[in-house]
Formats: C-alpha cells, sequence, structure tokens
C-alpha cells in the first residue's frame, strides 16, 4: 500500500509539469530568386515566419536545400517550440 502512495504522489508532483512542457514541431520554408543567397535569406525568414505564426519560437534550423532550375530554389526546415 506504501509504494502505491508513493507512486500517486510522485504522478501527482509530475502532472503539472509535463502539461506545461512545449512541444516541438518543424516548419518548412521555402524561397526563388536569380541570387543563391537571397533565396536561401527568404527560405529561412518564411520558415521563421510559419513558427511565429503558430505561436512559437524558432530553436534551430535543421536541413536546408539549393537547388538551380533557371533560379535559384531554396528550402529550410527549422525545429519550433510552440506551447
Amino acid at each position: 500500500m506504501k509504494k502505491h502512495s508513493i507512486i500517486t504522489t510522485v504522478f501527482a508532483l509530475l502532472l503539472p509539469i509535463g502539461s506545461a512542457m512545449a512541444a516541438v514541431v518543424h516548419v518548412s520554408g521555402h524561397g526563388v530568386s536569380h541570387d543563391p543567397g537571397i533565396a536561401l535569406e527568404d527560405a529561412r525568414a518564411d520558415a521563421v515566419a510559419q513558427c511565429t505564426a503558430q505561436g512559437g519560437v524558432p530553436v534551430e534550423e535543421v536541413y536546408y536545400h539549393l537547388s538551380w532550375a533557371a533560379r535559384w530554389l531554396a528550402s529550410s526546415v527549422w525545429s519550433c517550440e510552440v506551447p
């Protein structure tokens, strides 16, 4: 019986902490330009805007890609903490 009450107490103490934690999601952004730096900058700004639109905070860029197809195409993926 004592073991059961200890487990219940620990669970009750940890429940509020777990519910207050933020979730981490991934957002992506895209950019197109004749300049690769501008395309990547636009892609990063787009991803950050996607994150903040969800009420989140951008954490870090986890992936980016540049390719050439008559213009530079850029993609950027960010991890984002949302409440």
